[in-house]
């Protein structure tokens, strides 16, 4: 147990006033420590820099961890890379509570460390992406589910996730996972045509959201669930500006017990958030246990095979969590599953409006595939059949046109969902860049990926390059958005069918242009997500 660790559990118990004197008296000692482990820090690292596999070197201009951040924002990364190099080292300011800071934006050292030094948990496993401080914060936030725990306990629901996210259980009939991405991409669609009939501007983020959480939450519980969007956007915001908080602030855990304070403020959103969620949520899993233990028939609108039915089927452990331990999980599985396709898909839409001629492209190829298969007609949006297709003629589409996939991958490359991702040295590891040069990481050392410097070592990196992705997969462009290695997101495969079936759909049928300005902006707040919405004009193609 660390000092604050302690010092939180004081706190828990409403004994504020002696926490008080202990901070107080804490703070001449933290001092001496502090000095004393930045002596040590400072003469290992001169002893190491001699050697022929040396630590990076800081920068010269940093010199605040406060500039450290702001370098690190994704507005940023790629100017601090061309200014520092793809690998720079971050000093302690406070050796023994913020641990030296290591930024890598080189794939290769990325994939020796997240792949073959990580070793899926196996010994030797001298690098993890899951420290235990990250896996009690994503606890703390969300509650224990498979982002929050490692080892063993990952391992498990890890594996019983996969079988659920596999292609061919995601694709199967009796699922009907398909035909329900297909209905909301059509609901996406009707939205669409009346923002074009509107000729004003619509946030497409909006509408991509809604149409994402309907499919995650089908794919959840195997039916089709009621929610508001706009609740379960601020609920992701807040869970997010909290985790942020817990995660850049060292003292979150004990201010968030005193009035006022943000940290108390933040916990405050916290509670709302898990409100929107379980509002949803909980009530179906409670129903899929009573189906599961045969006290309820199965709800008539339930398809068999959803993830959480799965779970409780085949995995006994997940039952023995409990109900509450199963709540979290499925907290995660919304957030996670909603917000990678919402944000990449509506970046995607921005980039149509930048790139006219791709945008001609991708109409053309639906038009192609799709022809006159829709059960009404293009021009009559009265009619609630409209835009409407048979999940044959679309499956066969993905087959035939992989452009709307590598579009899409195109998107999540150029606007990665995490700007930043990283993980902890378990021991001393050397690596060698890409470019020959070797350095020594040490045990205990903070390891942060920028992915948006990270995922654009290609040639000509702004550009937008569908046919990047036409080659064998070990030649196509890095990406870390999903993660690589042990932690790789499960939920990939998901996220690019929606990706690829929305795409082919309002590609087909619709074009865009900005509403303010001529290119596709951001905003970092941890997760990487349009600004205001991504604001765009639709018109309907004839």
């Amino acid at each position: 147990m660390t000092f604050l660790d302690a010092v939180e559990c004081l706190l828990e118990d409403g004994n504020r006033t002696p926490v008080l004197l202990v901070l107080t008296s804490a703070v001449a000692i933290l001092l001496a420590v502090t000095i004393s482990k930045t002596k040590v820090n400072n003469k290992e690292h001169k002893n190491a820099t001699s050697t022929s596999t040396s630590y990076p070197l800081p920068p010269e201009g940093i010199t605040s961890l406060s500039e450290f951040l702001k370098c690190i924002k994704a507005d940023k990364q790629i100017e601090t890379v061309e200014k520092y190099g793809n690998v720079f080292m971050m000093k302690s300011p406070l050796p023994g509570i913020i641990p030296l800071q290591i930024v890598v934006t080189d794939p290769s050292v990325v994939k020796e460390l997240t792949i073959r030094q990580m070793n899926q948990y196996h010994d030797p496993c001298n690098f993890t992406t899951r420290t235990d401080q990250f896996c009690k914060l994503v606890q703390n936030v969300v509650g224990k589910g498979v982002t929050g725990v490692k080892g063993h306990e990952w391992r498990w629901r890890k594996v019983a996730l996969l079988k659920a996210f596999h292609k061919s259980a995601m694709m199967d009939p009796k699922l009907g996972l398909l035909d329900v991405v297909l209905e909301e991409g059509r609901q996406l669609c009707l939205a669409l045509d009346i923002a074009a009939l509107d000729q004003g501007a619509v946030e497409v983020d909006v509408l991509t959201t809604k149409a994402a959480v309907g499919v995650v939450l089908f794919f959840l519980f195997g039916r089709k669930l009621e929610f508001d969007t706009e609740e379960v956007r601020e609920s992701a915001e807040l869970l997010m500006e909290c985790l942020g908080a817990m995660l850049f602030n060292p003292f979150y855990n004990v201010q968030k017990y005193f009035p006022g304070t943000k940290a108390s403020k933040l916990e405050q959103g916290k509670l709302r958030a898990h409100e929107i969620i379980d509002s949803v949520v909980a009530p179906e899993i409670k129903r899929l246990l009573d189906e599961h233990a045969g006290k309820v028939p199965m709800h008539p609108g339930r398809k068999p095979g959803s993830v959480i039915a799965t779970l409780l089927e085949q995995e006994p452990r997940f039952v023995e969590g409990g109900v509450d331990s199963m709540i979290a999980e499925a907290r995660v599985f919304v957030q996670a599953g909603f917000e990678t396709t919402a944000h990449s898909l509506a970046f995607a839409l921005g980039m149509l409006a930048e790139r006219k001629d791709l945008a001609e492209s991708l109409a053309r190829e639906g038009k192609r595939i799709l022809g006159d298969t829709a059960t009404a007609t293009d021009t009559d949006t009265s009619k609630a059949n409209d835009f409407m297709y048979s999940s044959n003629v679309v499956e066969q589409g993905m087959r035939d046109a992989p452009i709307y996939k590598n579009f899409f991958l195109e998107s999540v490359r150029l606007y990665p969902l995490a700007p930043s991702l990283g993980g902890e040295c378990r021991q001393d590891i050397d690596v060698k860049t890409s470019d020959g040069i070797s350095y020594r990481f040490p045990k205990g050392a903070s390891l942060i990926f920028l992915n948006v410097p990270l995922q654009r070592h290609v040639e000509n990196p702004e550009e937008i390059r569908p046919e990047r992705w036409d080659v064998p997969m070990s030649q196509q462009p890095f990406l870390h958005t999903f993660q690589n290695g042990a932690h790789a997101c499960p939920g990939k495969p998901l996220s690019l069918l929606e990706g690829q079936v929305f795409l082919m759909l309002i590609a087909t049928h619709f074009e865009f242009d900005f509403a303010t300005g001529n290119k596709v902006e951001f905003e970092d707040n941890l997760l990487l997500r349009p600004k205001d919405g991504m604001p765009l004009i639709v018109k309907r193609r004839r």
